[in-house]
């Protein structure tokens, strides 16, 4: 006696069964699923790849730009060449402090602009502006954030 279910063959002398066929859909199912995680998984590593890239350019050009600017010739910073200033506080562990010079919030936003216009916050302060731009800032900033 054989027989057929939805295109399933049961019976003497066939190879598939209704149990045999829907463990291998399971199977199939299952690899699937496996395969479209893996996939997402990749995507989104790939993704924070490109991401770290592009944070660690910007910090490369904060670099550049504490260097350019002459930053080093007032403060201590790791990592720049020649930066061994005494006049204005190392800036090592800058990220993790609470105050910038003591007065504002420790902020991304704050930070750019205490370097775009250090004596608008603090007339007294011997930190000149040094005429960066808002982009420019927010690369020194992101370097700076990098100083734990």
């Amino acid at each position: 006696m054989t027989i057929e279910l939805r295109g399933w063959t049961a019976g003497p002398g066939s190879a598939r069964s209704p149990e045999t066929s829907w463990r291998e859909c399971l199977s199939r199912a299952l690899a699937s699923a496996c395969i479209a995680a893996a996939c997402m998984l990749i995507a989104a590593c790939e993704e924070q790849r490109a991401d770290a890239r592009s944070q660690s350019a910007v910090t490369t050009r904060g670099r550049e730009l504490i260097e350019q600017y002459g930053c080093g010739s007032c403060h201590t910073i790791p990592h720049v060449d020649a930066a061994r200033g005494t006049v204005g506080p190392p800036l090592s562990g800058i990220a993790t402090r609470t105050y910038i010079a003591g007065v504002l919030p420790n902020t991304s936003d704050n930070m750019v602009a205490w370097i775009r216009a250090p004596q608008k916050i603090d007339p007294r302060t011997a930190m000149p502006a040094v005429g960066a731009t808002d982009e420019e800032a927010r690369a020194i900033a992101a370097y700076l954030y990098t100083l734990k």
